[in-house]
């Protein structure tokens, strides 16, 4: 009998049908009640078409017959549910008439949701659109079929915004445009990647987010500009040097923190006065203490300032106006033995700090362990403190910081993406950590690649979001022509293999170029050298200049610090980019000196292999003499020699053993050991042996 003819079967197929339907249905009301709600509630603007008045219309968009007669039976239908709840269409306000406007400046359009069969009215405010705009002009990124892959992302909060701006979501396995990842991707991916495809981190960016590695490349910037550089606390990279900061322990008498040189989050870090106890051989980054920071309501605090990078050749930085201050949970006493070991106290990390009972939270900008910058300045202000002074020596730090790995970055991009000569192949997010002390002098603490963009608290959700919107909408994918791009690579490929002979190829010009002769001039400090044009013309870069005129005109709460608006900035940071003859920076120190005997030990291991090799060679040649004068002897000699070798080789060396011996050893073991057993070999041994002692006892 066949199952799935039976009726029995056909039953069960059509209730699982009807249970995927019906839990389906659940999740597509369930999604819009959601939707709803947050927009309603939440501070973003309302995007559907029913939260709009008649005068404040969204702009129209194309669609299918199909599309647009669904789409009228579905305002219809709202339409007269709006009607029959309470006089009050979401179009038209209230029952004064319904096609009796509300005024611009005090309308507050109603929206209805319903929830568990109960209608509620919400109320949120009307969205002041922009004039009507060309298309040419401007384009939004809701209006381009991009896509998005956040399956690397621990963070939902990326997606959903994402969705709003009109990305698609897809996986990792589709052709993307934009890959959001919380950690460094491989080569593999960078070598990978379409011409018309972006991702959010730079390949060499570890330069300045690792912790050793920053303290490296901020020390060989301060030995080379020893009075510009001085943005950091003094640091040490132990063990390499471990005799130079225990040199300066004991002229200073300074208080030192010791960090991981590769940890996060505040693990492994701790206080102390003396580097005696610090092991010799030990990896650990260690800095001096700045011992008077600024302080709020008594509280030390640092700044998280997030920094977005949209090339590095030319070099384009965005600092966002909002960002986080985070505050110790403890009140600041100058570090003593006592208090040495009061994290909460010197550490402002949140995750620290959260563990503590005196955490405070608070939705007032004036109060709570985690702050806006908004809110930094208004009591900056209230103390009569230069804000604009102060943030533009934050610029400095992070221009200077960036610029330290500015060669790396350059070359491992260019070498990462030889062809991405549409957009640029990267941009980034990065988290400035930024300590401030009682001068006002900013002071980089560390570099994180991937913030955190978790929505534990109300000031998390003001200021992440709007950061991770404002950054999808500044970067450049819609600039790019995803089907043009793959036509073109197609038609590329397919004439480099069947080798037609027509035009000859034309070089793809580098988005950014290369380094031109007044660049490197200026760079060098020659005669003729002139301002470095950071941003090129448009007849010479035309995706360039493309770009740029996108950035400038989608900033959002992004302000660009790089390159500076102020010429005479932009001349000041010129000799920072010329980083040359970098080896001889640590010529003298203790780290050179390590590597150099590093370099000695392999040189000295490397001579030895070879006269290793050199003296093998050497006995071949002698044991291939004594085989020539073997041949001369006599047949029953040499017969009797090779058994001699044979029965030698078959003694030391393993044979073959089949599968079928094994099984045979196995089953001779197995009976062998049924044969103790059932014969009672090992007790009656053990009988006899005692049975023989016990005799020789009593003789």
């Amino acid at each position: 009998m066949n199952l799935k003819n039976s009726k029995f079967f056909k039953r069960i197929q059509e209730l699982r049908h009807f249970s995927k339907e019906k839990i389906r249905k659940d999740r597509e009301k369930r999604t819009h009640v959601v939707r709803a709600l947050d927009m309603a509630l939440n501070e973003q603007p309302c995007l559907d078409r029913e939260w709009f008045s008649p005068e404040q219309s969204p702009p129209l968009q194309p669609m299918s017959p199909r599309r647009r007669m669904k789409k009228t039976r579905c305002l219809k239908r709202r339409a007269a549910a709006g009607k029959q709840v309470g006089d009050n269409s979401p179009y038209y306000g209230p029952s004064s008439g319904e096609n009796s406007p509300m005024p611009a400046d005090e309308a507050k359009l109603q929206g209805f949701i319903q929830l568990n069969n109960k209608t509620y009215r919400v109320e949120c405010p009307t969205r002041v659109l922009n004039p009507p705009m060309n298309v040419d002009e401007e384009r939004p990124a809701s209006e381009t079929k991009s896509t998005i892959c956040v399956s690397n992302s621990r963070y939902a909060m990326i997606g959903k915004i994402s969705k709003t701006l009109g990305y698609k979501l897809v996986k990792e396995s589709k052709m993307w445009n934009i890959l959001w990842s919380d950690s460094f991707p491989g080569v593999e991916l960078f070598k990978n990647m379409k011409r018309f495809q972006q991702i959010n981190h730079f390949p060499g960016m570890i330069e300045i987010c690792r912790k050793d590695l920053l303290s490296r490349n901020l020390n060989r910037m301060l030995k080379i500009f020893p009075q510009d550089y001085k943005i950091f606390p003094k640091t040490w990279m132990l063990p390499a040097d471990y005799g130079d900061a225990m040199n300066y322990a004991l002229n200073h008498k300074r208080t030192f923190i010791l960090k991981p040189d590769s940890g996060a989050q505040g693990r492994g870090i701790w206080l102390t006065n003396d580097l005696k106890t610090i092991g010799p051989h030990e990896r650990l980054i260690c800095q001096t203490y700045i011992n008077r920071p600024l302080l709020i309501d008594g509280y030390k605090f640092d700044l998280r300032v997030y920094t977005l990078i949209t090339s590095v050749d030319p070099l384009r930085i965005f600092v966002y106006n909002e960002g986080l201050a985070r505050f110790a949970t403890n009140k600041y006493v100058e570090p003593t033995p006592g208090n040495a070991n009061d994290l909460y106290m010197h550490l402002t990390n949140y995750s620290v700090n959260k563990r503590n009972s005196h955490y405070e939270l608070c939705d007032n900008d004036d109060c709570g362990s985690k702050r806006k910058l908004s809110a930094i300045n208004t009591w900056m202000r209230r103390h009569n403190y230069d804000v604009e002074e102060f943030w533009s020596n934050v610029d400095d730090v992070i221009i200077k910081t960036v610029l330290s790995a500015w060669p790396v970055l350059k070359h491992n991009y260019h070498a990462c993406f030889p062809g991405h000569d549409k957009i640029q192949a990267c941009f980034e997010i990065l988290g400035f950590d930024i300590l401030v002390d009682w001068k006002l002098k900013p002071y980089i603490l560390e570099v994180n690649h991937s913030p955190s963009f978790h929505t534990n608290e109300q000031v998390d959700r003001e200021v992440k979001r709007p950061l991770i919107r404002d950054t999808l909408n500044l970067v450049s994918t819609v600039l790019a022509d995803k089907r043009q791009i793959l036509k073109e690579d197609r038609k590329r490929v397919k004439q480099r293999l069947l080798k037609i002979r027509g035009d000859p190829p034309v070089q793809r010009p580098r988005l950014g170029g290369g380094t031109s002769k007044p660049k490197i001039d200026a760079q060098k400090g020659g005669p003729d050298a002139q301002p470095v044009d950071v941003e090129p013309e448009a007849e010479d870069h035309g995706p360039l200049a493309q770009q740029i005129a996108w950035e400038e005109s989608h900033l959002g709460n992004f302000r660009k610090i790089m390159p500076p608006p102020d010429l005479s900035k932009l001349d000041y940071y010129t000799r920072f980019y010329a980083q040359s003859n970098q080896v001889s920076i640590f010529a003298e120190t203790a780290a050179s000196k390590k590597r150099e005997d590093l370099a000695r030990k392999m040189r000295i291991q490397i001579e030895e292999k070879k006269a290793k090799q050199q003296q093998m060679l050497n006995g071949n040649a002698k044991r291939d003499a004594r085989k020539r004068h073997t041949v001369l002897l006599p047949r029953a000699v040499r017969e009797r020699n090779r058994m001699n070798l044979f029965r030698l080789r078959e003694n030391w060396s393993p044979g073959f053993i089949s599968d079928a011996e094994e099984r045979l050893r196995h089953t001779w073991l197995h009976m062998r050991a049924e044969a103790i057993r059932t014969l009672k070999i090992t007790e009656n041994i053990l009988v006899r042996r005692s049975t023989a002692i016990s005799t020789k006892l009593d003789s």
